[in-house]
């Protein structure tokens, strides 16, 4: 098992921080492939995966003319699942160890639903790099 150091995570969570203030000042919620992105590097940091969130974020910072294009294809063919105050939510859950504010969230309906597309899609969705 990788140990990441403490600043790394540091790194990683400001990252992710600034990608949904990004999205802040940009005045909207996160596209399906920045949705994807990010929900995959907030369940990676949750597994103290971060080598695999630190793709996740680097794949969210790709401009849409460098994203393979059968994925953005594929992925605005769904319904979103997840917004920026569910993101951050799930963050503060990650970072608090399911302590907080955020572990009295229930789940929502969408995000139950999704996570058996997600269980199954997961091994085939890691970002190429292109």
């Amino acid at each position: 098992m990788h140990h990441h150091s403490v600043a790394q995570k540091n790194r990683l969570h400001r990252t992710f921080v600034g990608a949904l203030d990004l999205l802040d000042t940009l005045g909207r919620e996160p596209d399906r492939w920045e949705e994807e992105c990010l929900s995959y590097a907030l369940g990676a940091m949750a597994c103290d995966l971060y080598s695999v969130a630190e793709v996740e974020l680097e794949a969210f910072a790709r401009p849409i003319a460098q994203r393979p294009p059968l994925d953005a294809v594929l992925l605005n063919a769904r319904p979103q699942r997840f917004t920026k105050e569910m993101l951050r939510h799930g963050l503060d859950y990650v970072l608090n160890k399911g302590e907080g504010p955020a572990a009295d969230l229930a789940v929502p309906a969408a995000v139950a639903a999704g996570q058996f597309e997600l269980a199954l899609s997961s091994s085939s969705n890691m970002r190429s790099a292109t």
